[in-house]
């Protein structure tokens, strides 16, 4: 089962109400250190895990409150030690009344059930019906504190060749390593969930889309260096992954839309050859690109400048190779040498997305044109125009 914020705070209750229930001192104790670490979270996973009642962490922690109180009158009216668990049950069956059939479980059996419901058989790892209750905690979590939420899908490259090549039982294999690959390459804080079939959903908290990027990518390679049996025969030689990555508030408002927009990326990975991860960008094109072939000199922080070739340009936007991954989001100073030009063309351009390129070793950058002066936009217009001219000649 992998490890995450909920996955923990489910076992230190689970182990609280295993070794502490009749002891209230040691009981509060180790409440207060659950809360110290996780906050308001463990009050619902508590409440739940002994009642199967679901509340909002705000209700969780006031029905928390009075079943102590509820707990502390038992004690003194019995006068004696009272497990945990028969006040809250007491509470919620004769003094809230939320509960009106009561059924009393084991709770190794519910852990198991729970597990059953929740984990993928073949992989071990949270299956859709988790993925879809984790996306909403985390989206709810990464509003209220203002913190960066990313999102990867990944697919397993001409799966279906591979069963039908080597059968599904070498399938089910390689999906249960490709499992083990993914869950020693993530942090205890990040979701991982088998969606389905061959496809897996990495939720990333608190990640931006250039971690992000950077995770998946190291992901993706890990699973390219493993062997396989019979990856040889795949369509790629490989037995390989591609990844759609989305991130909040820079792609999607929503879950779902998050999911659609990490989806598209996807596709878009599939179509450009597999064994990538691609960045969901939106595509505002206002005009069109021509094919260039021209060099150019841009700058973050050095005062030199790094070369760059550009590959297509627009009045809106560059695409250019170079031997380095940038920081999506960064600005950069452009400076484009264009032929008939004495002095070159400079303007501001913000970089939108970021691709490998496995043939060369080099990164497809591409960038958005931000700021340059009327002089120089008409420059470019002209460039363009020429280009596209040129084009529809040949």
């Amino acid at each position: 089962m992998p490890q995450n914020t909920d996955a923990q705070i489910l076992d230190g209750v689970n182990k609280l109400l295993v070794r502490y229930s009749r002891e209230s001192a040691k009981f509060m104790e180790q409440v207060d250190r659950l809360e110290e670490k996780f906050g308001d979270d463990i009050f619902p996973h508590l409440i739940f895990t002994t009642a199967h009642l679901e509340f909002k962490k705000r209700t969780a922690k006031k029905h928390w409150r009075a079943v102590l109180e509820h707990w502390e009158f038992l004690r003194k009216s019995i006068k004696r030690e009272i497990d945990f668990r028969v006040a809250l049950l007491d509470y919620f069956i004769d003094v809230n009344r939320r509960i009106t059939n009561p059924k009393i479980i084991e709770i190794k059996i519910f852990q198991k059930t729970q597990q059953e419901t929740l984990v993928d058989e073949l992989t071990q790892l949270y299956n859709y019906r988790y993925f879809d209750q984790a996306l909403e905690h985390e989206l709810v979590r990464a509003n209220r504190y203002h913190a960066p939420l990313s999102l990867v899908i990944f697919d397993v490259d001409d799966f279906k060749h591979y069963n039908d090549t080597n059968g599904h039982l070498a399938g089910n294999r390689a999906l249960a390593k490709l499992a083990q690959i993914f869950k020693s390459s993530v942090r205890d804080v990040d979701i991982l969930c088998r969606y389905g079939g061959e496809e897996f959903a990495l939720i990333l908290p608190e990640t931006n889309k250039e971690g992000a990027w950077v995770i998946s990518e190291r992901i993706r390679k890990k699973v390219l260096r493993h062997k396989f049996p019979k990856e040889e025969k795949q369509p790629l030689k490989d037995f390989s992954i591609s990844g759609g990555l989305a991130t909040l508030h820079v792609d999607a408002e929503t879950g779902s839309d998050l999911m659609h927009k990490a989806d598209q990326a996807l596709y878009r990975a599939k179509a450009r050859g597999k064994n990538m991860i691609f960045l969901y960008v939106e595509e505002r094109r206002d005009s069109d690109r021509a094919a260039a072939a021209i060099t150019g000199r841009f700058t973050i922080a050095s005062a030199a400048g790094d070369i760059f070739v550009v590959q297509n340009i627009s009045e809106g936007g560059i695409l250019f190779q170079f031997q380095k991954a940038l920081p999506i989001g960064s600005t950069l100073n452009l400076s484009l040498n264009l032929p008939h030009r004495k002095t070159p063309l400079t303007c501001k351009a913000k970089v939108r997305r970021v691709e490998e390129l496995k043939k060369n070793a080099l990164y497809e950058i591409g960038v958005k044109l931000t700021h340059m002066s009327q002089a120089e936009k008409k420059a470019l217009h002209r460039f363009v125009k020429m280009l596209l001219q040129e084009e529809k000649k040949d």
